[in-house]
């Protein structure tokens, strides 16, 4: 049989391929050629240098406005007169203090709520500021407006450093930092030429207004080229208490350095002024160390005292390079000492006499190659000790806070070196000012030793350990005719080999052949229904029968296992109809002849029987079967290659099993051949009628197979519903499949190529054999990511996943699965239409949802296009819940759009979708993990929990009162109650569970979606030996 010809697969392919309106394969997803979107097969990311271009355009806005007032001042005085340059001095030491104070609680509001988020927040409150300083009719309201400028600035800045960090390697970071510094210098240093055009051309009032379109500017990049991060794990509420603290001695510093100089540094304003300063810093100190989460982590308070300069764009992206590759120290020590060098050129060249090119601008090319070789690697070098997706804003953030005090120190230091120096006195009083700076830099390359060996590792993440690869079971070689006849027995040793007379010796079982009675019992009919007597009790000779509770099947029974056996012993009526699934002998024993031999062990052996039952017995929601032995292939319509897709599931099946074609046999010939072997397979084309209708009598399980793939076009067999269907003629379109779907409700699909004719059998011949692995993925929100991190590994191990469930998330990630993409592609898909597409952004008054939910199903629609379930290459469910009936309804056919939007409805978040006459919410309600719905004789399955590993009932926070969720958590925690219940019963399902530990990960927070498929690697790769043993153990 092996070796049959598949000639006639040939000849019924390219007939059919001739025919007109024939439809070709589809081999990817439909929606992008309609949408415009190429086919993905890896993240479509924002490009580093889009990240760093918008984020550093942000820094620059912030930047330049620090210098571009300085020069506005007699032009503001003009419009204000009536105030002194002491009283004006305030437009722009407020700006000034605001920005030091707020950078630090700012930065850790990025890294908590999100950099992107809040780095589009500070470039609205900076452009919204920079319009009202525009209009501001008074030197009070210009302070006040400057203010909030300055909040915007510092809300924005660490925001913005934290976005170039996170979109970097660690190979590449520095090199990032030190351009995005260079862009913040070289705004410095642009402000006051800037801002004398401006003031030239126009008024004061437009250096403000210049804000308004760069800030629209940046705010419109931000939404297209900028994706969300924050930093890694729970979101808990910060030190609260501490910022407060934080932003007053920050703001109180900066006012006692900048105003020292006129009210006079001993003076008792700035003694107090330095005292509150002090005494707050302290008050922070001991706050940060009595919460449970400050707002400084300890670690990151390491970080050096950076100097302000000027940098150079090309030398800060050189020196940027070499510090990727040679670590920091060195380049910040030479860096150092050639800035300090450019202070001595100063002292020993610079005179009374202007001569630029031979005094000046040597000293100046020096002072801009050590500035770049300094500022920007310090602040790379504080930034490498941080742990990926780590709290790269709040770091930024000090950094930044550093730096700002840093330059409000010098240049207070600088006023009582220089203090106001006589005509004539300038060039000494200069000198004095060069000097200092020289001995600070002498001191940062000395200090620079302490960085230690900060060089970047671009392999410092770690990789996971690759799995073992499932070995090749043996291919079974030995003769099909010695398998039946190593099997062979009388009569009476077949009763002797049943369970219920095993322990009978061989007068008794003589006695019994004698006494028992057979009984023929044909494919679809009853044996006897629930509420009949109990007068005898069965054994299963040969065949397969359904125990039924009214129409729904909770069992089936094969050779050896006994029926009826609990009635006789309690007379009690049958608890349930027994029908026959195949055509099945069975033997009768009456009540007076079980009395009769009962004394001589069979009560014995019953009673293991029972107990044994019993002690495996599932919960009563379990149904699970257990594969049948007879399998037959049957033809419809005249041109169905039944042999060549015969001879394809003999040569898949043997590679696990033992498999016999026996040919055409009678009853007893196939009785000795389900002796003989694991599975018995037979074939029968349309035309030979009583065979066929023999094979489909007596089969456990049946194969229809059709070379036209229009129902229509042959009457369909007797038992067809329910049966695997396989489409061995030209592709089905959409129509014909859904034919099929409503006709016969098959339990599998699959089309087969007469080219790869065992290939595209390896999925049915795995779900005969009782090994096809299903995969089932829970709901979650955005904890569901994790599905993607278990693809991956299961893909990397060689697992092949045939059959896909899951409901909410886990089922957008499982309809991924079940089109045939890889890993990499599902993850570029889930990215793009999660993370650069964010399908929440349709809000709605809160009347039926928090968002209206048409985004979504748009998005959904791009990404899966229009296709039927019943097209997918792989089996898929999903279930939603019908709000009205409050049932769960489990989809297998229809639009994938459309049914995975029913499982994605989230109560309070969508409103209920409207399908099919229904009112459809988040399948998570009742049944979050649907386990049951692959939960068949198929195979094993592997079930993925997002349960986060709490304890029910356990409190949110084990020491203290409770913490008081988010809305998200609430809602989450809410909608799963129900199927809370029977989470137990659908885990003690699958073979196999793995448990995710995504409780860092908010229910909507999309862009954590690399910490959810981190988790979901790691608890794949710790459940991968219970993965291979079962496959093992399989073959």
């Amino acid at each position: 049989m092996s070796g049959v010809s598949i000639s006639s697969f040939e000849k019924v392919t390219s007939r059919h391929s001739k025919r007109p309106g024939a439809t070709p394969a589809r081999t990817h997803l439909a929606g992008h050629a309609r949408k415009g979107f190429a086919n993905l097969t890896h993240r479509r990311q924002p490009s580093s240098a889009a990240v760093l271009l918008v984020a550093a355009f942000g820094a620059f806005l912030a930047f330049l406005d620090s210098t571009i007032v300085n020069i506005e001042f007699p032009d503001i005085q003009k419009s204000f007169p009536s105030y002194d340059l002491g009283g004006l001095s305030w437009i722009l030491n407020a700006y000034n203090i605001v920005f030091a104070a707020f950078l630090v609680a700012a930065g850790r509001m990025a890294d908590l709520l999100g950099r992107r988020r809040t780095f589009t927040f500070g470039v609205v409150i900076f452009t919204i500021a920079s319009g009202l300083c525009a209009v501001a009719g008074s030197v009070e309201w210009l302070v006040a407006f400057r203010v909030l400028q300055g909040i915007g600035a510092a809300v924005l800045v660490p925001a913005s450093l934290a976005l170039v960090v996170e979109g970097f390697e660690p190979a590449r970071r520095a090199h990032a930092v030190g351009l995005w510094g260079a862009a913040a210098a070289i705004a410095s240093g642009l402000g006051p030429p800037i801002g004398g055009m401006l003031v030239d051309w126009a008024s004061w009032r437009w250096v403000f207004l210049v804000n308004i379109p760069l800030g629209v500017v940046a705010v419109l990049a931000t939404s297209r080229a900028l994706v969300e991060s924050r930093a890694a794990g729970r979101r808990r509420k910060p030190d609260l208490r501490g910022a407060t603290l934080l932003a007053g001695a920050l703001g109180l510093l900066t006012l006692e350095l900048v105003k020292g100089p006129d009210w006079g540094w001993v003076s008792v304003p700035t003694l107090a002024v330095f005292a509150a300063s002090a005494i707050t810093l302290v008050g922070f100190v001991l706050s940060s160390m009595a919460a449970p989460v400050p707002l400084v982590e300890p670690a990151y308070l390491r970080s050096r005292p950076f100097v302000v300069g000027n940098l150079l764009t090309l030398v800060a992206a050189l020196l940027g390079r070499v510090a990727d590759r040679h670590g920091h120290r060195v380049i910040v020590t030479l860096g150092a000492l050639v800035w300090a060098g450019s202070l001595f050129w100063y002292l020993q060249r610079v005179g009374a006499e202007p001569d630029f090119l031979r005094r000046w601008l040597p000293g100046q090319l020096l002072q801009g190659i050590g500035v770049g070789a300094t500022l920007p690697v310090l602040s790379s070098a504080a930034l490498t000790g941080v742990a990926k997706g780590g709290s790269y804003a709040t770091t930024s953030a000090v950094v930044s806070t550093t730096r700002q005090l840093g330059a409000v120190i010098g240049v207070a230091a600088l006023v009582i070196l220089i203090g106001k120096p006589e005509h004539g006195a300038a060039a000494d009083a200069l000198r004095r000012g060069w000097a200092m700076a020289a001995i600070c830099f002498v001191v940062v390359a000395i200090a620079a030793v302490l960085l230690g060996r900060t060089k970047s590792k671009p392999g410092q993440e770690l990789e996971p350990e690759p799995a073992a690869a499932p070995r090749a079971a043996p291919t079974t070689t030995e003769p099909v005719a010695a398998l039946i006849a190593n099997r062979a027995t009388d009569e009476v040793d077949l009763l002797g080999n049943l369970p219920l007379f095993a322990g009978l010796d061989a007068a008794a079982l003589a006695e019994l052949a004698d006494r028992v009675e057979e009984v023929e019992l044909q494919a679809g009919s009853y044996l006897f229904l629930a509420g009949d007597a109990s007068d005898s009790l069965y054994v299963i000779r040969r065949g397969r029968v359904q125990v039924l509770h009214g129409n729904i099947v909770i069992k089936e029974l094969g050779r050896g296992e006994v029926l009826g056996e609990l009635g006789l012993l309690i007379d009690a009526p049958r608890s349930a109809s027994v029908r026959a699934l195949r055509d099945s002998r069975l033997v009768r024993l009456t009540k007076a002849q079980f009395d009769q031999i009962a004394d001589r062990g069979v009560l014995a052996a019953l009673v293991r029987v029972l107990a044994t039952r019993l002690r495996e017995a599932p919960p009563p929601a379990v149904h699970t079967t257990s594969p049948g032995v007879v399998v037959s292939v049957v033809g419809v319509g005249a041109d169905a290659p039944v042999q060549s897709v015969a001879a394809g599931l003999l040569t898949a099946l043997s590679k696990q099993l033992r498999v016999v074609d026996p040919g055409r046999v009678d009853i007893d010939g196939l009785d000795r051949a389900e002796r003989g072997a694991d599975k018995v397979l037979l074939h029968a084309g349309a035309q030979d009628a009583d065979w066929r209708d023999f094979c489909l009598r007596v089969a456990d399980r049946i194969v229809l197979v059709t070379g036209d793939p229009d129902p229509g076009a042959a009457a369909l067999p007797a038992r067809a519903q329910g049966a695997d269907l396989v489409l061995a003629g030209p592709t089905a379109s959409r129509e014909q499949r859904r034919s099929w779907e409503q006709l016969i409700t098959p339990r599998s699909v699959h089309a087969v190529h007469y080219r790869r004719v065992v290939q595209d059998l390896r999925p049915l011949a795995a779900r005969l054999a009782g090994r096809s692995i299903g995969l089932v993925l829970g709901g979650g929100g955005a904890r569901g990511f994790a599905h993607l991190g278990i693809l991956e590994e299961l893909e990397q191990a060689g697992v092949a996943i045939d059959r896909f469930a899951g409901t909410s998330m886990g089922a957008v990630i499982a309809s991924l699965g079940a089109s045939g993409l890889d890993a990499a592609t599902a993850d570029a898909y889930a990215y793009e239409y999660f993370i650069r597409n964010n399908p929440l952004r349709d809000y709605a008054v809160p009347i039926k949802g928090l968002v209206r939910g048409r985004r979504t199903l748009t998005l959904l629609e791009a990404a899966l296009g229009d296709r039927l379930v019943e097209e997918l290459p792989k089996e898929f469910r999903c279930v939603s819940v019908d709000l009205i009936a409050r049932q769960p309804v489990v989809h297998r056919r229809g639009r994938l759009v459309d049914v995975v939007g029913c499982s994605l409805r989230l109560p309070g978040i969508y409103p209920p979708q409207v399908y099919q006459g229904r009112l459809h919410v988040d399948g998570g309600v009742l049944d979050n993990l649907p386990v049951s719905t692959l939960a068949t004789s198929d195979g094993p399955l592997i079930a993925v929990s997002l349960a986060s590993g709490e304890v029910p009932g356990a409190p949110l926070q084990p020491d203290g009162p409770p913490r008081v969720p988010g809305i998200g958590d609430t809602l989450i925690r809410t909608m799963t109650i129900g199927s809370q219940r029977g989470a137990d019963v659908a885990l003690g399902l699958a073979q196999v569970v793995i448990r995710p530990d995504t409780s860092a990960v908010g229910l909507l927070e999309f862009h954590q979606i690399d910490a959810a498929r981190e988790a979901g690697r790691a608890a794949a790769r710790e459940s991968m030996p219970q993965i291979m043993a079962l496959l093992n153990q399989q073959r």
